[in-house]
């Protein structure tokens, strides 16, 4: 007990480093599967405030690798899963973000009591927290057909969804093919996000990834597509001309087609197109 509230002392003024050594002293000391995972719930939070997002995807794997009561390992698991979402995120692994969120059982909204001085929605990240991370890793990383599956039709999920509805919105637009009216919403909240301290390094990258799907989506029924049509369906907020982007997405690999910029209309590559033999970039 004694280390425990050294180290919580630490933590509050500031000296994480010396707060999470303290904390791994402990260890010794701890005589029960609960105080190793007070413990290690503790070295999870400090990992979190460091960013240091390895170290929080080793507690949080031994924390619930721990044997718990049924009833204790019920208020634990959802914090670990949204913690391993977490540190996905911070490693720009939106698809294991995504599935670590999606996976954060409801339950988590309900632990409003604190975890030996943890408050898991005060010192970590709230519901509507994880409403956003989640849906927006999974915009990032899966097609339509799974976020219908994983994601509007997660009974679990959707009641974080409820907490940001705008989230839904943008994916039930997604899902549905109107991706000009999906990356408007999206769009209208980029500056909260970019104020958001675990979201906002990843905001320009997940933006990215969501236009670059939806323009490549939006281009499957049809053989061309002018210039101009795509540049009034894809709006560029930051005035780059929409031919631009495509020469860099055909030149990354991300899109399969051939920019005729005399007619200025975009085409399929297709081996057997005829305008394939024509002086296309």
């Amino acid at each position: 007990m004694g280390t425990n509230d050294l180290a919580t002392h630490l933590a509050k003024a500031g000296d994480l480093p010396a707060a999470i050594k303290t904390y791994s002293r402990a260890r010794e000391f701890c005589g029960t599967p609960v105080h190793i995972a007070v413990l290690a719930l503790h070295q999870v939070v400090l990992a979190i405030y460091q960013r240091d997002w390895m170290a929080v995807q080793t507690h949080s794997s031994k924390l619930a690798a721990i044997q718990l009561k049924p009833e204790e390992k019920n208020r634990v698991q959802p914090v670990v899963t949204a913690c391993q979402g977490l540190a996905n995120l911070g490693l720009c692994d939106y698809a294991g973000a995504a599935n670590s969120f999606l996976n954060t059982e409801v339950a988590y909204l309900t632990i409003n009591e604190s975890m030996e001085n943890i408050s898991p929605q005060k010192d970590i990240m709230t519901g509507n927290d994880i409403a956003v991370y989640g849906g927006l890793c999974a915009l990032a990383s899966m097609d339509r057909a799974e976020l219908q599956s994983k994601v509007l039709e997660n009974t679990n999920f959707r009641q974080f969804l409820e907490l940001e509805p705008h989230i839904r919105r943008a994916i039930t637009l997604f899902c549905g093919s109107k991706y000009k009216q999906a990356l408007e919403i999206l769009e209208s909240y980029r500056a909260d996000w970019s104020l958001d301290i675990f979201l906002a390094p990843n905001v320009e990258a997940i933006f990215e990834r969501v236009r670059q799907k939806s323009i490549v989506q939006y281009f499957v029924p049809f053989s061309c597509v002018t210039l101009d049509e795509m540049q009034r369906m894809f709006v560029s907020y930051d005035g780059r001309p929409i031919e631009e982007e495509l020469v860099d997405m055909i030149r990354r690999g991300t899109l399969t087609a051939r920019i005729d910029q005399v007619d200025r209309v975009r085409y399929f590559k297709s081996p057997s197109s005829p305008f394939f033999s024509r002086n296309l970039c």
